[in-house]
This record gives C-alpha cells, structure tokens and sequence, in this order.
C-alpha cells in the first residue's frame, strides 16, 4: 500500500485552460511534499482536461476526475470523495489561484500547533488576469482587520486573534479556499457543500466548520487571488439567493448552540439597520440606483430576520 498523503487538494475547474497549468504548478511547487491534487473537472469544454491529463502523466500525486457539468458544488463534493480517505488535512483551491511556495507547510503547521482547531486560514492579495497585483489592492488590511460579533455587540478583534464563527458572521474572512486549510476529521463532522449556498457555499461551510472551533489565523500572505471578468458577480439573483439562505441557516441550524443562534441574529440584524442607513444616505444624495438596491435587499434580509425570530433554544 502505498504511503497516504497529508494534504488533499481538491481543485474544480470549468473551462480553467487559461489560468490551470500554473495553479498546478504552483500546488506541486510545494515545500511540503505530502500531496495529492484532485482535478475535478465540471464538465469543460476547453483545454482543461488535456492540461490535466498531462500532468497527471508527469506527477503521480495529481488525479483527474471527469463530471458532467452540474456546478461548483457538486464539483468539488465530487472531488472530496475522490481523495484519499487517509490524508490529514484538506484544502479547495480555485483553479486560477496561486499559493506561495510555503503556503501548505505553514497552514500545515499552525494546525499541528492547534490541535483543537477544526481549520486555519491566512491572507491573500487581489492580483488581475496577468497575475500583476492591482495599485490600490486593500484586500490584505480588511482581512487582518476583522469584527465579531461579541455578545449584543459586533467590535474589533486583534490581529493576533483567531477568527471565529462570530467574526465569520460578519464577512467570510477566510476569502477563497485556498487561503484555508481544514482537518478532515472536521469536515466529515459537517458534511459536504451545500448546493442551495452556491456561491456562496464556501462561506456556509466555513460557518459550520467554525460552530466547531475558531480557526487559526495566519497574519502572512499566501494566495494570489485572481479577480477577472469571469468571476461570479455578487449583485446576480442567484448570489442574493445564496446568500439570503446562508444567512438563514446561520440561525436555523440544528447545531447551533444557544450563544451561536444569539449571535447570528445579531449580525443579521445589524447588517439590516447598517443597509438601511446606506440607503437612505446614497438615495438623499442623489444615488438613486444604488440607494434603492440596498433599501430593497434590507427587506429582504428582514424578512428572514422576521421568520426566524421567533427561533428560540429550548
């Protein structure tokens, strides 16, 4: 038999031709060795698949997995089945993102140094489609300079603090999967993906991963994280859906503990009078587009707010 792994990373790719071959480059480039890479293919009709094929000739730590064209989630749940049951830790990884060089070792090593911790996460910049960073790139600060919800109150937390599922009630710091790390064991407490959270469905899986533990978080840049035109929008109907949902689920969970639902409703709540206030200020000042979308999506979010208030623990 041969050795297991370490490190499973699960990469989905759809149409990826013209950013793949260096994403695996930069996951086989790896200081720490114990890999395997997952190619999940959601059905490309580009290159993709001969790229993959050719380096899974070359390297047999890579393993290409053909699907049918079903999205993201089912790709990467795809995946994760696909990997080796005996690996320690696991990481989805974008197929146009790059990891620095020492990037597995050190998200390895912070959760050997925390063995409570269900996951890490550390932080990437924002580069364009030729790889080059952009000028005015702030993604590093907002990341390090995180909120959580703290009782009735959503205040700072020092860098040097781990980010927990109140913190990640706020925003999905962990950003894109590759800037995570996660311990198989607690995946398989949580499930797989969800497909009524795509595309979001990274960050409700992140907020169930943290109802377990905070997770660890590494204050050093480790992912170029490409924004181009073919990313997903975050104003299309299918992302409000997604996330009007996943806002729900962080209050109806079964798993919650009392203090978990607590603080979920109160970052929904604040998130509604914080949309509220933006609208009624942009629509005062002449935003008469903007002001109107934000007002529109405080009623929606209100809506969950209202059907789930009544949620109490018993």
């Amino acid at each position: 038999m041969s050795s297991a792994p370490r490190l499973s990373v699960v990469s989905p790719m759809y149409n990826s031709g013209k950013y793949l071959a260096l994403t695996i480059e930069s996951i086989l480039a790896q200081t720490m060795g114990s890999l395997e890479l997952i190619l999940s293919d959601d059905g490309s009709t580009d290159d993709s698949l001969k790229i993959a094929d050719e380096y899974a000739a070359k390297d047999p730590r890579v393993k290409v997995l053909r699907n049918q064209h079903h999205g993201i989630v089912a790709t990467r749940n795809a995946g994760l089945l696909a990997t080796d049951p005996r690996s320690e830790f696991i990481t989805f990884f974008d197929s146009d993102d790059l990891w620095a060089e020492n990037a597995a070792e050190t998200l390895m090593r912070a959760l050997e140094n925390n063995p409570q911790a269900p996951a890490v996460h550390c932080v990437c910049r924002c580069v364009d489609s030729n790889g080059v960073r952009y000028p005015l790139d702030d993604h590093p600060e907002n990341i390090r300079n995180r909120r959580a919800v703290i009782g009735d109150k959503i205040v700072p937390i020092p860098r040097s603090a781990a980010t927990s599922f109140g913190a990640l009630l706020i925003e999905n710091y962990v950003t894109t999967p590759g800037t995570s790390m996660i311990r198989r064991s607690a995946l398989e407490s949580v499930g797989k993906f969800a497909a009524d959270t795509e595309p979001c469905d990274d960050w409700d899986i992140n907020l169930r991963l943290a109802r377990l533990g905070d997770f660890v978080f590494v204050d050093e840049i480790l992912l170029n994280w490409r924004r181009h035109s073919l990313a997903i929008s975050n104003v299309s109907t299918r992302w409000r859906t997604a996330y009007v949902n996943t806002r729900q689920r962080t209050i109806t969970a079964p798993e919650n503990t009392p203090e978990q639902r607590s603080l979920a409703r109160t970052a929904l709540r604040s998130e509604i009078i914080g949309l509220q206030k933006q609208a009624f200020h942009e629509i005062l000042r002449g935003g008469f587009k903007t002001g109107p979308k934000k007002l529109a999506r405080s009623l929606l979010l209100g809506s969950v707010y209202v059907g789930v208030r009544g949620s109490r623990a018993t």
